[in-house]
């Protein structure tokens, strides 16, 4: 599969992180261009890293986007080898809160391409006691939930 072009590189990771194609705000150009760079055109890779910066409904401060980009290395290479795109994805899971991090293990014991039901998925995290309780008014299926959510917006 051949990369993305520049123009639809930005169009993706800004979508993704700002909910617009046509562009971000001034002071995130650099930045952006520099991660998009790195990302090689690799749609997989440019949706793993605005999620990152995207994370919760808010963009990271600037500052955060800095550290990714150093914390990256030097990207992706032309041939988009396997520890490449493994090294790019370590970092969003890297990035979850443990609990999260239980959750998503747990969806490896399904076969892949299999229609997992989402409530019944949060029931089965809550009984292997991956979700913990909440803020006082917020239910273990609510948290559960908004970790499904999360997981789903950084896939």
């Amino acid at each position: 599969m051949e990369p993305l072009s520049d123009d639809d590189s930005k169009r993706l990771f800004y979508k993704r992180i700002f909910s617009l194609e046509s562009g971000c705000p001034p002071d995130f150009e650099e930045v952006s261009r520099d991660i998009l760079k790195k990302c090689g055109g690799v749609p997989l890779a440019i949706i793993t890293i605005a999620s990152l910066l995207a994370s919760g409904q808010r963009v990271k401060p600037k500052k955060e986007w800095h550290v990714l980009l150093d914390s990256i290395g030097r990207g992706l290479t032309e041939n988009h080898t396997a520890k490449e795109m493994i090294r790019i994805l370590s970092f969003s899971y890297y990035d979850l809160p443990s609990p999260m991090k239980t959750c998503l293990l747990y969806l490896s014991m399904f076969p892949e391409d299999s229609e997992i039901m989402k409530d019944r998925l949060i029931w089965m995290w809550i009984a292997e006691s991956f979700v913990p309780s909440g803020k006082a008014n917020t239910s273990l299926f609510e948290v559960g939930e908004t970790y499904f959510h999360e997981l789903v917006n950084r896939s």
